[in-house]
């Protein structure tokens, strides 16, 4: 399918073209590169290890080219949804008849990096509302609207409310629900659902501890390789940089597992609730 075939434009959205916290790590990383680099050089006396400097600013501009979205278009019979670039290269479909749309329903979504916030992490408040798409086939879609000021808190965006009254216009005329395919729940299992979806994902002080302990992990496991007499090459600075961060990536991956199934509690009750009021 083409976008000639789905008729007329009705409305093109275009997001982000990177993700704000992706911007933020490659400032970060060009401040740590431009600093730490010449002091490590005049540590060392050579550039033998440059490339450990050099290497993670140029994977993140990489991963920003490869992650620029294209835009949402709307029109009479179908969608085009937005895509990064690394999936069209690869021939991902992104075209899709109103007919091939199972499920649209509203959808929350942590807000950029959020959750790599102890805050958010712990409360699970900074989220953004976003549409969700099930489509044939089995493939899942969640559009994301950028935020005009920030939010910490759920609520409609200017965006977000501009494409869902453009698509419940478009449902409308043809006639169909957002929702079609949707498993019935009793008052008893959305109330369950609504105290497991509200339970914090981890607690604030452990996550906390998480985030903090590289400062205390890196240079105990830096003096202990100093004391045994190993000397600093490649190897053994990356094996302290993973020991170090370790804690804090399995925090992160635990909380990032907890999201999904709370994620996945809030998706089942939008679906039933805009079935219900369809």
């Amino acid at each position: 399918m083409k976008p000639t075939d789905l008729g007329n434009p009705r409305l093109e959205y275009t997001p982000l073209p990177a993700s704000p916290i992706a911007i933020a790590i490659l400032i970060i990383t060009l401040v740590v590169a431009a600093v730490g680099l010449p002091l490590w050089s005049l540590a060392r006396g050579n550039l033998d290890l440059w490339w450990l400097w050099v290497i993670p600013p140029l994977l993140i501009i990489g991963f920003i080219v490869l992650s620029r979205p294209t835009p949402l278009r709307i029109y009479d019979l179908g969608l085009e949804l937005p895509l990064p670039l690394w999936m069209g290269l690869i021939g991902i479909r992104r075209v899709y008849g109103y007919g091939e749309v199972i499920n649209l329903y509203p959808r929350l979504y942590y807000v950029s990096g959020a959750l790599l916030s102890p805050f958010a992490a712990s409360t699970g408040t900074v989220e953004h509302l976003g549409l969700g798409l099930e489509l044939k086939g089995g493939r899942e879609a969640l559009l994301r609207f950028t935020p005009s000021v920030p939010q910490f808190a759920r609520g409609e965006e200017e965006s977000y409310r501009m494409v869902a009254d453009e698509l419940r216009g478009v449902f409308a005329a043809l006639g169909r629900p957002w929702v079609t395919q949707v498993q019935e729940y009793s008052e008893q299992d959305l109330r369950r659902m609504k105290r497991m979806a509200a339970r914090p994902l981890m607690p604030f002080h452990l996550i906390s501890i998480a985030f903090l302990s590289p400062l205390a992990v890196l240079p105990i496991l830096y003096l202990g390789l100093a004391s045994w007499g190993i000397g600093l090459t490649s190897a053994t600075l990356a094996l302290i940089v993973l020991g170090g961060i370790s804690p804090m990536v399995s925090m992160l991956l635990i909380s990032w597992r907890r999201s999904r199934r709370r994620h996945h509690y809030l998706r089942e009750i939008s679906k039933f609730t805009e079935w219900t009021r369809s």
